[in-house]
C-alpha cells in the first residue's frame, strides 16, 4: 500500500496511448517481415471479428499462450514464431521517458498511480524489462489482475481506489487517451484531462505541475 500525499490528491496515468504507443506484434508491420502476410489477418481477427477475446484476455480470462493458440488455430500464423516476437515487442516496448520525468516531479503534491487496462504480457514481460515504470509510480495496478475494467459499474474502481486511500474523488485526476474513460471520471466528480501522445500528455503534466506551486 503507498503511503497518500498531503493534501489527498491521486493521479490516476494510463500506459497505451499516454505513457507507451506502440501495437503488440508491431514487427508484423513491416512489409519485408517474413511473417508480415499475417498481420492484418490477426487485426481483423482480433479487433473485427472477435473483439471479445481481446476484452476478455484484459480481464483475466485468457493467458498469451492460449491466445497465441487461438491465432495459430484462426489464421494459420506460427505459434513458436509469432510468440517470440510478442515477448520481444512487450519486453522493448517504447515508453516515454519525457512523460515519466513529469510524472515524477509530480509525486510529491499526488500519489501517482498507473491504471492501466491491459493483459498479463504486462506484468510478465513489460515490467521486469522497465525498471523506470516502477520508480514512476506509487502503484500500478492492471486490468488482467483486477478483473475489472476502469469503467466497469461506472468507475467503482475509481471510488474503492480513492476511499481506500482516504481521498476525495473531487481530489482525484485522470490522464487518459479514452473518451469513455474521462466521461466516468467525470461523472464521479474527478477531473479528467484527455490526452494521447507526449506533446498532449506533457502538456496536461505540466499544467498540473503550475497549479500545485
Amino acid at each position: 500500500m503507498s503511503i497518500l500525499k498531503t493534501p489527498n490528491k491521486i493521479l490516476f496515468i494510463d500506459f497505451n496511448g499516454v505513457i507507451s504507443y506502440d501495437r503488440f506484434w508491431k514487427e508484423l508491420e513491416d512489409e519485408t517481415h517474413p511473417l508480415h502476410s499475417y498481420h492484418q489477418p490477426i487485426e481483423n481477427f482480433l479487433f473485427k471479428e472477435k473483439p471479445e477475446i481481446i476484452k476478455d484476455w484484459m480481464l483475466g480470462k485468457y493467458t498469451s499462450e492460449e491466445i497465441h493458440e487461438i491465432l495459430n488455430d484462426a489464421v494459420g500464423v506460427p505459434y513458436l514464431q509469432l510468440f517470440e516476437i510478442f515477448e520481444r515487442g512487450c519486453r522493448n516496448i517504447d515508453i516515454s521517458s519525457s512523460v515519466l520525468e513529469k510524472i515524477q516531479e509530480l509525486r510529491k503534491d499526488y500519489n501517482c498511480i498507473l491504471a492501466t487496462g491491459n493483459m498479463d504480457s504486462f506484468d510478465r514481460f513489460t515490467l521486469p524489462n522497465n525498471s523506470i515504470l516502477k520508480e514512476s509510480f506509487d502503484e500500478i495496478e492492471n486490468s488482467y489482475n483486477l478483473g475489472i475494467f476502469k469503467t466497469t459499474n461506472n468507475g467503482q474502481y475509481f471510488l474503492d481506489k480513492a476511499n481506500s486511500l482516504g481521498a476525495g474523488i473531487s481530489n482525484c485526476v485522470v490522464i487518459d487517451d479514452s473518451a469513455s474513460v474521462c466521461k466516468v471520471f467525470e461523472g464521479l466528480g474527478g477531473r479528467a484531462l484527455r490526452s494521447f501522445g507526449v506533446e498532449e500528455v506533457v502538456g496536461s503534466l505540466e499544467m498540473l505541475k503550475v497549479e500545485n506551486v
